[in-house]
């Protein structure tokens, strides 16, 4: 195929948008009433608290009116319950037989203890192989291929998307990061992999260690392709541009975060945004609520909100009105550069990444995409420093790296004109302290947003 993005079942590709909704409507209806009667101590207690009965959610408007009923810390709760009561970590809203789980991966952790929402029946792992396997097609990938499979936190939540290679007849060629950057090296030197599964921070980091260790150019590697998950970078012209040139191929964005939301951005130059191609797998993108209030918020192009996700067809763990904290902004509209009818989304940042600087709110991921203007003057990697644990701050405080051409008397200028910019397109003022080249690089973690100091 050639990277234009078509919705996973086919089938969906021949209906109108009418048609589709209608679709998950039907699933969503069936959905409801498996979650209500296959968790009696969670999602059956959670429906008749709020006063719903499954038969009183028949469309994705019916859904939009219930409450938020679970978010991380909730998930994290009923996993604790689930293991003290029953010994298993797959959460009191798990909704099959515990033995039935065959694959499972944990997230990392850094918000507390991981959870484990990457639980799968041999159902579930049959929906989602064969999702992310049609993705690898459309991208024009498949049997012969060999995927280098290399992300900063090594394998473990990543490795759902393994059983879809090779659902796509492709070669898997998985390391983990903390092994070091040299045993990545020769596993490129002796399998030659076709194309490159990573994060935007080890992407980057390894041009030079290609160049110096291998003594190859990036581009003499032959990729066919990058993708690209976990972390900010696609969606920044300049970076995804300097990327593509470095390596010669092209850079794919993709999202997936916990099974959900499943969407790549396509085969063009500019940068589209998340094209959300596993349509019937969840409700996710149509459902976005007020990061704060939690009030529901209406779906339309522009939309900004934060994704609340329903299962249609997971069978292990399956979430209902789960609240991501992840914020979007969505696009409803035919994507210009390759035809998708379906939703597309920009990522804006994380709900726990947010700050509100004298009643302006701002992400953490929108100050860096500003900071990405001013490379190679500055290397990119930043932190917002943090004094004490509130999101509310009269100062906003970056550490920021300077490019390894500045001098230290050209910093005060530039440090004038990175204000400036942030003044009138982000409406903060902030405070600047500067960092040398490589001080915060690392490629074997992924890259904190703040340095605490409190």
């Amino acid at each position: 195929m050639d990277g234009n993005i078509r919705f996973f079942p086919e089938k969906l590709n021949w209906m109108s948008e009418e048609e589709r909704k209608a679709h998950k409507e039907a699933l969503l209806r069936s959905h409801i009433r498996y979650m209500y009667d296959n968790s009696p101590e969670f999602y059956q207690v959670k429906l008749n608290d709020c006063g719903a009965r499954p038969e009183d959610i028949r469309t994705i408007e019916d859904l939009r009116k219930l409450p938020v009923i679970m978010d991380k810390d909730a998930e994290r709760q009923s996993m604790e319950t689930s293991l003290e009561k029953y010994g298993h970590p797959f959460g009191l809203h798990a909704c099959c037989d515990p033995a039935d789980v065959i694959s499972t991966g944990g997230t990392s952790g850094t918000t507390g203890h991981p959870t484990y929402p990457y639980s799968q029946t041999a159902q579930d792992l049959y929906e989602s192989s064969g999702m992310l396997g049609w993705m690898h097609e459309i991208l024009g990938l498949g049997r012969g291929d060999r995927a280098f499979f290399l992300f900063p936190l090594g394998v473990y939540a990543t490795s759902a998307i393994l059983p879809g290679l090779r659902r796509a007849g492709i070669l898997p060629l998985d390391l983990d990061i903390r092994l070091g950057t040299q045993p990545a090296l020769e596993l490129i030197k002796w399998t030659r992999p076709t194309f490159w599964w990573t994060g935007p921070t080890i992407c980057h980091f390894f041009i030079e260690l290609f160049k110096k260790n291998l003594n190859m150019d990036p581009r003499d590697l032959g990729f066919k392709c990058l993708l690209m998950t976990g972390e900010l970078g696609v969606g920044i012209p300049d970076f995804k541009k300097s990327i593509e040139d470095a390596y010669g191929c092209r850079l794919y964005d993709f999202w997936g975060p916990s099974l959900t939301s499943v969407s790549i951005s396509c085969n063009c130059d500019e940068y589209y945004g998340l094209h959300n191609f596993g349509d019937d797998w969840d409700i996710s993108y149509e459902d976005l609520v007020d990061p704060t209030t939690r009030e529901p918020i209406e779906v339309k192009d522009g939309a900004v909100g934060e994704v609340v996700v329903t299962h249609l067809k997971k069978q292990a763990s399956p979430y209902l009105r789960y609240a991501t904290g992840d914020i979007i902004e969505l696009a409803t509209t035919e994507c210009p550069g390759c035809g998708f009818k379906g939703y597309r989304a920009r990522v804006v940042g994380r709900a726990d990444d947010m700050l509100t600087v004298k009643g302006v709110n701002v992400f953490g991921r929108t100050i860096k995409e500003t900071l990405q203007k001013f490379t190679p003057r500055v290397t990119g990697r930043m932190r917002i420093i943090k004094e004490d644990p509130s999101p509310r701050v009269t100062t906003l405080k970056l550490k920021v790296e300077y490019g390894p051409d500045m001098e230290t008397g050209q910093l005060d200028a530039l440090a004038q004109e990175i204000k400036s910019d942030m003044k009138i397109n982000l409406r903060v003022n902030p405070q600047i302290e500067w960092t040398e080249p490589e001080s915060l690089q690392t490629a074997s973690h992924k890259q904190p947003m703040f340095e605490k100091r409190y």
